[in-house]
């Protein structure tokens, strides 16, 4: 019983000294009703003077399965391993470090949007009135606007451009795969500029994608070149090869057959045609097997979603804005009067 005292004594003491706490905020009432109408007034001021933003998403799927089939069970029949394509160096999330890549970035901040004079650098800064900060350091005064092209930059230019590039790649842009099973990924741009938002994404995905697809087939291309250009080559020197037979044949026509040094050029013509028709045939193989190689290796992606203009808009809510700073400011000023109720 004893303890059974102690322990309610303590809970009656806390409870009549909340119940003493309201008390006291109550006779406060007029400062805690200021400090939620200040509060509010706050959080209407910010929600009025944020600017809206704008979010472009684009959504498309790429394909990393293999291409092989029957294109490899054609290119087997000729006893040649086409290989098996497994090791794919932008397979995977690969793809998205090339997205976010400082190449691509700053490749496309150096694009015009349709029906603007403006590179999408200049856009940017302008709308992140970073141009009025550079124009205050000796440094950067007259290095804005940036250059149309990428290969007039300064040094402090380029070093401008950086900060740019790591502004957007932190706070705008997002490249995510939503759906590993399927391949399927989306890259979302969001700024306060509409028009920067929508082409920032629709350039990036264009030359990423160039990109991609140049360097997987690069090899595969110069192989098709290089076996064109012999082809063309062994054509050439095959069509002189039969008229020249066929020269030597007429020169010889009706020739006493006892006479048969005069016929040794038609059969050396006639030897080399066969040759040169050999390795034709040989290279006219492997042209072909390149095409089939090349087209193997050729990526394919498919856009599912596009950013159109306008885009979808996302402003800061009003009410909500005004609930949350009356709520905040209102529960400081409760944390001011408890410690100075009870430390002063």
């Amino acid at each position: 019983m004893i303890q059974k005292n102690n322990d309610e004594i303590p809970l009656r003491v806390l409870l009549l000294r909340i119940g003493s706490f309201f008390k006291y905020l109550l006779s406060k009432w007029i400062i805690l009703l200021l400090a939620g109408i200040i509060g509010g007034a706050l959080g209407l001021l910010i929600a009025i003077y944020t600017k809206p933003t704008y979010s472009a998403k684009l959504t498309f799927v790429l394909s990393s399965g293999s291409k092989e089939g029957g294109l490899s069970a054609l290119v087997n029949q000729f006893g040649i391993d086409a290989g098996s394509g497994g090791n794919d160096v932008f397979s995977g999330e690969n793809i998205l470090t090339l997205f976010k890549s400082k190449r691509m970035i700053e490749a496309v901040l150096f694009k015009k949007p349709p029906g603007s004079n403006e590179i999408l650098a200049n856009i940017i800064v302008r709308e992140w009135e970073w141009d009025r900060q550079w124009k205050k350091s000796k440094r950067t005064k007259n290095q804005f606007p940036f250059p149309a092209e990428i290969a007039g930059l300064s040094l402090i230019q380029d070093s401008l451009l950086r900060e740019v590039y790591s502004s957007i790649l932190k706070n705008n842009l997002t490249v995510l795969r939503t759906d590993k099973k399927l391949s399927v990924y989306e890259v979302n741009t969001r700024t306060t500029n509409e028009l920067f938002s929508c082409y920032l994404t629709r350039y990036l995905m264009d030359e990423t994608a160039n990109f991609y697809i140049e360097t997987k087939t690069s090899l595969a291309k110069l192989n098709l070149r290089m076996l064109q250009k012999e082809a063309d080559s062994l054509r050439g020197q095959l069509g002189g090869a039969i008229s020249s037979t066929a020269s030597e044949v007429d020169r010889t026509f009706a020739l006493n057959p006892a006479l048969q040094l005069q016929r040794a050029p038609a059969q050396k013509s006639q030897i080399r045609a066969t040759v040169l028709a050999t390795a034709y045939g040989e290279v006219v193989k492997n042209l072909e097997i390149a095409k089939i190689t090349l087209q193997r290796e050729t990526p394919i992606y498919q856009i599912i979603d596009v950013p159109e203009m306008p885009l979808k808009i996302k402003k800061v809510s009003k009410l909500f804005s005004i609930i949350v700073g009356g709520g905040v400011v209102f529960l400081l000023i409760t944390i001011y009067l408890f410690i100075r109720r009870k430390f002063y």
